[in-house]
């Protein structure tokens, strides 16, 4: 199977059935994958995850691999559930559940479901490392800046990995210039890292559209060596940095001059 790119662990992703260009799953196993799908949503919005509704839509997943067993169609469609379920514990601030699930899911008889909790594992790891001392990002901009982010201690700085051809990302761009144009004398920063090809498409839009802090570009996309290097796999992925210099969220995306303006207040 290809490379899946996950579904970030907003709700406003669907359940995408894969981007390989392998057959359609039949009606039925694409109908039951939407309901499972529906129960998840109904559990965020509920406001809270109850013992019941969770334990039912866990069941729901494991039966749903009972009934469909694991082609590539459907093994695909598992990974994105478990991942959507992951996501739900995830912004609902309900670690106890994230982390039972995720442990879990670890020794998942599925491969591919077991690989992309561990995968996720890794990840919480590293960003427990990350966030125990200063972030550390160094590079020359696409426009010959030189960027550091040791140089912008007293500062807060949003560091943005996003692309043009991303929808999510480019409805999130009218926030975040106004956010800048809001607070930048106050001492808040952006520095973008562009997972774009195309250099001449990526200043043809920060220009048009006022974002006019520096940006990272290497024309690899998903292989981006920056955001690759800090285990970036869905964007807009949107971090804060405090005046110290340390990773404080991943989720800069909800309610971001708030988020900003809090920082900047802080010692």
């Amino acid at each position: 199977m290809k490379k899946l790119i996950l579904c970030s662990l907003l709700l406003s992703c669907l359940v995408a059935f894969a981007e390989d260009p392998a057959p359609a799953p039949p009606a039925d196993v694409k109908a039951g994958a939407l309901k499972i799908r529906d129960e998840l949503v109904a559990i965020f919005q509920s406001g809270k995850i109850t013992p019941a509704a969770w334990d039912a839509a866990d069941a729901e997943i494991a039966g749903y691999q009972k009934k469909y067993g694991t082609s590539e169609e459907t093994t695909a469609i598992l990974v994105q559930l478990r991942h959507m379920q992951l996501g739900v514990a995830k912004k609902m601030g309900d670690q106890a559940h994230f982390d039972a699930l995720l442990q879990k899911l670890s020794t998942d008889p599925v491969p591919a479901v077991a690989a992309m909790a561990s995968e996720l594992v890794a990840q919480q790891k590293k960003m427990d490392d990350l966030k125990s001392k200063p972030m550390d990002l160094k590079f020359t901009a696409v426009d010959g800046t030189a960027i550091d982010l040791a140089n912008m201690r007293g500062k807060v700085v949003l560091v943005d990995f996003w692309a043009t051809w991303c929808p999510p990302c480019r409805e999130e761009v009218p926030n975040v210039v106004a956010t800048y144009k809001k607070l930048h004398d106050k001492g808040f920063e952006i520095v973008g890292i562009s997972l774009d090809q195309d250099k001449d498409k990526l200043l043809a839009f920060t220009k048009d559209n006022g974002m006019t802090w520096p940006q990272y570009f290497d024309g690899q996309g998903w292989n981006n060596t920056i955001s690759k290097s800090f285990g970036i796999n869905s964007i807009p992925a949107m971090w804060l940095v405090d005046k110290k210099g340390m990773l404080v969220t991943t989720d800069g995306r909800e309610d971001l001059a708030a988020q900003v303006e809090k920082l900047l207040a802080a010692p």
